[in-house]
Order: structure tokens, then C-alpha cells, then sequence
């Protein structure tokens, strides 16, 4: 009789609990509809953050705090939840949120994909339902200027008469970018571009004890990028995609004439093809995107190894403030000499001043030499070493569909004599350049 009663007490107990637990999500329920009603998103959000992490999840609990942090701009925060709540029922409205929070948090490819399963009433509304191959256009100009002419007036040769090598210093170039952005299905993309660089440096040559020295020393460069890009789903992305680079340039050298005292400057055209490839792998995540991306190839006749960690950081799950951090190990072998390995760290900050406006700034801390950056579409290939770099840009966006980027980097260089064999007089020279970039966007 005892065991009875006490069964019977211990159920009762159970079924006073799970009336409470009724209870609490009725409550809840009415208290997060009648915060939503009164659009109160900050007390919506607090009364359905805590009633999750006390177990109670329900669909209209989700899509309520889903529209909350989307009201907060919270995109990140916001898709996580309308991911919930379309897992339960497939609402157009769901959809329709989640698409924009995908799409203003910067994760294209799962908007796009999302957006192939809309209704045809949907793709209407958000302008789904033509997709143009040609996805969007860029172009850009970049001068790139000397500071220090004293270093070009009082240069001087190594101490070492003997030593067979060359100086390059390099002054000024121009350089011109097309990218086009082509969507191939709702998952994959190809990028490709194709630019031009015309460049002039300072040079100096010196063989069995001849020397010759010009501030006007000409080469050209005509580069194409390919990259393609692929989404797995569940916010994994793989990239894969090759550069090619078609150098030409003026090789001096200084000759005697006979046994006479006298010399004559011998100028010939030189071609160089350079290359690489790359591989990348990102993921999604809320708030964080973690990738990895390895290089491979062949840039001013060295063998070049580099492989990144990138991380982007959106505190507030928005693109309102924004971190970028790349770490780079860099290794290079140029010819007999042995090879040299790096250690880079690039870091940008990012702050939305205007709804039109936002402002960058951004440091690359290492010896850049031969250095890629943003997936193979930048190749520092320059003739010297950058010891240092750092800048900001102005991202103008007057329009939903083009955007104008105005970008300023200021770079500490420095030059050294290469002989063969390698000669303990560098000849070190130090000297700043300064280059100015406008890119202007197009989305189609």
C-alpha cells in the first residue's frame, strides 16, 4: 500500500512539472508575442535567449527572435535562427528573411542557393528569378610613386669594383585591372581578370670592373587570374584557381670595344613567364569565418611556397565592424642561394561610418618579397623588398548594385646588390613609396 501511494505521489510530481513546463512556454510565448507586436527587439531578445537556454525552443520563438536580430542588423545572428525555424516549416516570409540575412552578412553562395528553391512569387520579390551569368565587373587603376630621389641622385656601387651583379630601384608604374565574376550554378563561380603593368626603375649593373647605371630602365607585365569558387553547404567554400604572369623587360649590359678604353651599352629584350596556383578551403561560422589557403609556383625565376590562415571576425554579426587577420608562412628559393622562409601577419579593420560609407585600415607586418594576397589576385612581384605596408580606403556604395573604392598604401623599401656569387656587400638602400588605387564595382 505504501509502494502505491508513493508511485502515486511520484507521478503526480511529474505531471506537476510538466504543467509547469506547459506553463513556462505558454508564457513565454505570450511574452515574446506581445515584445514583437511592440516591436521591443531588445526585450524579445533577452526573454527568448533566456527561455532557450532553459530547453524551451518552439517555431514561432524562432522566427520572432530571428526578425529581432534582424531588426538589430544582427544578420549572422538572425539566418541562425531562421535556419531553425525553416527546418520546422519552409514560410516564404522565413525564407524571405533568411535570404536577406545570408545576403547582407556577405555569404552569397547560400543565399543563392536558397534562392533556387523559391516559389516563382518569391524569386519576383527578391529578383531571383533572372540570374545573369555575368555576375559583376571591376576596374581598377593603380600609380604607385617614389618619395626619396636623393637615394636615385647620390647613388653609389658597391665598395666591391670586382663584383658581377645588379641594383634594381624601383620608381614608378602604372598598372590597370578588369575582373568579371561569372555565376556558373548556384554553387560554383569563376572569377577571371586580366590586367597590365608598366613599370619603370632605376637600374645599375657592374661586370669585371664596367659599370652602367640607368633611371629609366623599362618592363611590362600582362597577368591573367582564373579562380573558381565552390560551395559545399553548411558554410564550406573550396577555391581553386591559377595566375599567370607574361614579363617583358629591358636586360643592360656594358662592353668594351676591343682593347680600346672605350665601352658600349648592349640593351636586349628579355621575356619571362612566371606562374602560380593556389587551393583554399573556408568555413561559416556564426560571428567567425576560419580558411586556409595554399600557393604554389614560380615568380622572378625563384620557386615560391606559401601557405595562409585567415580568420574574419564580425563582433557585432554584421558588416557594421569587421576584422581580417591573415597569417602567412612564406618560403622561397631563388637559384643556388639557399632558401628563405618568412613569417607574415596582415591585419584589417573595417568600421561602417554611412550607409554609404565605410572605412578601412590595414598593416602587413614582415619582409615582403614575392608575397600573394587576397587568393592569387595580387602578386607582389616587385624588384626589391617591402619591409613595411600599411594604408586605409574609402568604400563609397551610392548605389545597391556598384560601389567605388579609393585605396592609399604607403610601403618602406629597401634594395640590395645581387651577385653571383653571393657578395657580403648588400649596398643596402632604404626609401618609402606611396600608391593610390580607385577600384569601381559593378553587380549585375
Amino acid at each position: 500500500m505504501r509502494l502505491i501511494l508513493s508511485i502515486l505521489i511520484m507521478l503526480g510530481f511529474f505531471e506537476g512539472i510538466q504543467a509547469q513546463e506547459k506553463h513556462s512556454l505558454s508564457q513565454i510565448d505570450a511574452e515574446t508575442y506581445s515584445l514583437f507586436l511592440n516591436k521591443d527587439w531588445d526585450g524579445l531578445i533577452r526573454v527568448g535567449t533566456e527561455a532557450l537556454d532553459q530547453g524551451i525552443d518552439f517555431y514561432y520563438l524562432r522566427v520572432r527572435l530571428g526578425i529581432a536580430f534582424f531588426e538589430r542588423e544582427n544578420y549572422q545572428e538572425a539566418a541562425s535562427h531562421f535556419e531553425k525555424a525553416r527546418e520546422v516549416s519552409q514560410e516564404a516570409f522565413v525564407e524571405e528573411y533568411l535570404y536577406y540575412s545570408y545576403l547582407w552578412s556577405g555569404r552569397k553562395s547560400q543565399a543563392r542557393l536558397l534562392a533556387k528553391g523559391f516559389s516563382t512569387e518569391l524569386k519576383k520579390r527578391t529578383i531571383t528569378e533572372k540570374v545573369s551569368a555575368l555576375q559583376g565587373l571591376d576596374l581598377a587603376y593603380n600609380y604607385t610613386g617614389f618619395l626619396d630621389q636623393r637615394v636615385l641622385d647620390d647613388f653609389t656601387g658597391p665598395a666591391d669594383q670586382q663584383a658581377s651583379g645588379y641594383q634594381i630601384i624601383p620608381q614608378f608604374h602604372h598598372y590597370g585591372f578588369l575582373g568579371l565574376d561569372f555565376q556558373l550554378s548556384p554553387r560554383m563561380t569563376l572569377y577571371q581578370g586580366v590586367s597590365y603593368l608598366q613599370a619603370t626603375q632605376f637600374f645599375y649593373s657592374q661586370a669585371e670592373g664596367l659599370s652602367i647605371q640607368t633611371s629609366t630602365n623599362k618592363s611590362t607585365s600582362f597577368q591573367y587570374l582564373a579562380s573558381v569558387g565552390y560551395y559545399l553547404g553548411k558554410g564550406v567554400h573550396l577555391t581553386f584557381g591559377g595566375h599567370a604572369l607574361f614579363i617583358s623587360y629591358d636586360s643592360l649590359r656594358v662592353q668594351s670595344i676591343g682593347n680600346s678604353p672605350q665601352t658600349q651599352i648592349q640593351t636586349e629584350r628579355m621575356q619571362e613567364f612566371d606562374w602560380l596556383v593556389f587551393g583554399g578551403i573556408s568555413k561559416n561560422l556564426r560571428f567567425l569565418d576560419l580558411g586556409a589557403t595554399i600557393y604554389t609556383g614560380q615568380i622572378n625565376g625563384g620557386q615560391q611556397f606559401q601557405s595562409d590562415l585567415q580568420l574574419t571576425f564580425f563582433p557585432m554579426g554584421n558588416l557594421n565592424f569587421y576584422t581580417y587577420s591573415v597569417l602567412s608562412f612564406q618560403n622561397q628559393k631563388l637559384g643556388e642561394a639557399p632558401s628563405t622562409s618568412r613569417l607574415i601577419f596582415n591585419q584589417e579593420i573595417g568600421v561602417k561610418l554611412t550607409n554609404f560609407l565605410w572605412i578601412e585600415g590595414y598593416g602587413t607586418f614582415g619582409e615582403l618579397e614575392n608575397y600573394i594576397i587576397k587568393q592569387g589576385v595580387v602578386v607582389f612581384n616587385r624588384l626589391d623588398q617591402i619591409d613595411q605596408r600599411w594604408g586605409g580606403r574609402l568604400i563609397f556604395l551610392p548605389q545597391t548594385n556598384w560601389k567605388l573604392t579609393v585605396d592609399f598604401t604607403h610601403f618602406s623599401n629597401s634594395s640590395r646588390f645581387q651577385s653571383d656569387p653571393l657578395s657580403a656587400d648588400q649596398n643596402l638602400k632604404s626609401y618609402q613609396h606611396q600608391s593610390l588605387t580607385a577600384i569601381l564595382s559593378w553587380k549585375f
